[in-house]
């Protein structure tokens, strides 16, 4: 199975996607590791290996990473060696201003786990400055009154289906169609989904999507006499999951 690998949910959105923050996770722990100034040197291979990205992921997310700026990669052709880099700098700055634009969306938004929320309490990640500890805190609006506090007992749960979007499209890539629209029918499916989970999780439901678009029958793939092809709606059926893991699909 591999080594797990760190990975921070909320990091997806600011760098672009899944696959995106996935890589930065990685090459971020291995930052302070690095033996040369132009940062860490990795192969593909390497990183396909460390992070299950193929590399036409990969190259997808270190555009998105380098658009980004957060991101500087040196290619050393006459040796064949890619050295990539964190920019913290950059970081700071991206997760600073998505934090800016979260709290002015909304102040007191709250996910239905830690891993699918998106700003209710702390973004935090390690700086490549060996020891240092970077952590930017977004605060929620803490000052209802108690009166309030009493009207509204209950806070709202909302999950970031943006990000639920961003994994289903990464992990399909171009096999399947992508999903451009999140309606309500589709919402009210993956809440019903989350709950065959062991953990109803964003990392749980992005790994299902994962494997599915990597073991499921070339069937579902258009490798059939209709041409007929799954699909979100189909994929996110309990059904197809019951049978997914039970491997009867």
């Amino acid at each position: 199975m591999g080594k797990p690998i760190a990975y921070y949910p909320k990091l997806a959105k600011p760098l672009g996607g899944v696959s995106s923050a996935i890589l930065f996770s990685q090459l971020f722990y291995w930052q302070d590791k690095a033996t040369s100034e132009l940062g860490v040197y990795k192969t593909r291979d390497e990183l396909e290996d460390e992070t299950g990205l193929s590399h036409n992921e990969q190259r997808t997310a270190i555009k998105k990473l380098s658009d980004r700026g957060v991101l500087i990669v040196t290619e050393k052709r006459l040796v064949h060696k890619t050295y990539y880099k964190i920019d913290n700098e950059t970081v700071n700055k991206v997760l600073s201003d998505f934090a800016k634009s979260m709290i002015e969306l909304s102040r007191d938004i709250k996910s239905m786990q830690p891993e699918l929320n998106i700003v209710d309490a702390v973004m935090a990640t390690k700086s490549s400055s060996l020891d240092q500890e970077i952590t930017t805190e977004i605060t929620t609006n803490n000052n209802r009154s108690s009166c309030d506090d009493k009207r509204n007992p209950k806070k709202n749960h909302i999950i970031d289906f943006d990000l639920i979007i961003d994994a289903y499209n990464d992990a399909v890539e171009d096999k399947l169609p992508k999903v451009v629209k999140m309606t309500t029918a589709r919402k009210n499916a993956v809440k019903k989904l989350l709950k065959e989970f062991d953990a109803p999780t964003f990392q749980n439901l992005a790994n299902y999507f994962y494997d599915f678009a990597e073991k499921a029958n070339r069937f579902y793939f258009g490798e059939n006499d209709r041409g007929w092809r799954a699909d979100f709606d189909y994929i996110v059926k309990t059904t197809t999951y019951l049978k997914f893991i039970e491997g009867s699909l």
